[in-house]
């Protein structure tokens, strides 16, 4: 029996931990809007709450066999509790501020991780997944939309001190995850969390995630660039990309539905042809219709499907390379780091405004991710 209320709980308490993310545009206008923070240190602080997070993960990685999920979860949503109290009376102190973020990046991140690993012991874990990624989309779309609307009489502090009490949530459910994986005398006659990082298999899995998340948040730094140079308006635009958000919650949804019937090589393949798909129709709305947003706009939702279609199956490929979750550690800081790579891999290729080169870019390298997700596969046992 598929266990729907475990992977609804852990869900929820992962989607606590990554509240910063799912809310992060609306967030950082609320910074630039409510407080004296400068647009760049208002961007520093959501990179440092990221690296805090890819750092954490990293870290969690090499000892993940021994940890105790539930103490890590409880642990870590405290120091996010505390750090994002702490952000919501420091937005005057930037310094402060700043080393609020990245601690609480620290905290978040070691829960998440947390969350991660206790997926990956559960049976049907592509199922998991795709319940927390579609939950993801589903509070990202909300939060975004509220937000804005509520930012003024929230301010910087209200937000933070709301951020801070789901973490305070999540805390309170983080005894629902599981112990340690292996127990101290059963260490030394198994495989050891190194054993398993330094396999050329969880290597080229990671390898793959970081650069599927490089791709796509790469060609996502530019999209609405794309618009504008399609001579849409604003108006256009943001319809677009709200129609391309609320499609990535099908896109994850399938995956429950579908689980393993196709398989995670197949399902990667469709998933990267349908992102191809819609970055070729986007480079080529111009010539396919005179009403270029037809082309946009399905362009934009083709690639946001695709997106949260891969994300389960990539995830389940990284828990099936170690049921006791330190290759989703690993994964886990392989796509943040990705991430914070992308936008800069894009401003190289960009030219003077030359979004069709980052859309090319984008091809060969969820391509390129392919290949490595189909080699690290040969040695899993596919669902």
């Amino acid at each position: 029996m598929l266990p729907l209320r475990r992977f609804g709980l852990l869900s929820v308490i992962g989607c606590i931990t990554l509240m910063p993310l799912l809310v992060l545009p609306a967030m950082v206008g609320t910074l630039i809007d409510e407080t004296t923070l400068t647009e760049t240190q208002a961007g520093w602080s959501a990179s440092l709450n990221f690296l805090g997070g890819a750092i954490i993960a990293g870290l969690m990685a090499l000892r993940m066999h021994r940890l105790d999920l539930s103490k890590v979860a409880a642990i870590g949503l405290l120091v996010a509790a505390i750090g994002d109290g702490l952000s919501g009376f420091s937005t005057g102190h930037a310094p402060v501020f700043l080393f609020a973020r990245f601690c609480t990046g620290v905290g978040a991140g070691a829960a998440y991780t947390a969350v991660l690993a206790a997926f990956a012991r559960l049976p049907e874990v592509d199922r998991g997944y795709a319940v927390f990624v579609t939950l993801q989309f589903t509070i990202s779309g909300l939060g975004l939309f509220l937000l804005p609307v509520f930012s003024q009489w929230l301010g910087a502090r209200g937000m933070f001190l709301s951020i801070a009490a789901l973490d305070v949530i999540g805390l309170a459910f983080s005894s629902s995850l599981p112990g340690r994986a292996v127990q101290n005398e059963a260490i030394e006659g198994g495989r050891t969390e190194l054993h398993v990082l330094l396999a050329w298999t969880t290597l080229l899995g990671a390898l793959g995630f970081l650069i599927f998340e490089a791709a796509l948040v790469a060609q996502y730094t530019y999209i609405e660039r794309v618009g504008v140079s399609l001579a849409l308006t604003d108006q256009q635009v943001g319809t677009a990309l709200l129609v391309a958000s609320l499609a990535g919650i099908p896109g994850a949804l399938s995956i429950a539905l579908l689980g393993a019937r196709v398989g995670r090589v197949g399902g990667l393949s469709f998933g990267v042809a349908v992102a191809i798909a819609g970055l070729i129709i986007m480079i080529s709305a111009d010539m396919i219709s005179t009403v270029q947003f037809l082309p946009y706009v399905l362009g934009a939702a083709m690639i946001s499907f695709a997106w949260a279609f891969c994300l389960p199956y990539i995830q389940g490929l990284m828990a099936a390379l170690d049921p006791h979750g330190s290759a989703a550690a690993l994964g886990s800081a392989s796509s943040t780091i990705g991430g914070a790579i992308g936008p800069g891999l894009a401003a190289l290729v960009v030219g003077t405004g030359v979004y069709q080169h980052v859309m090319m870019f984008t091809i060969a390298l969820l391509l390129l991710a392919l290949t490595s997700f189909f080699i690290a596969s040969r040695r899993v046992v596919q669902p």
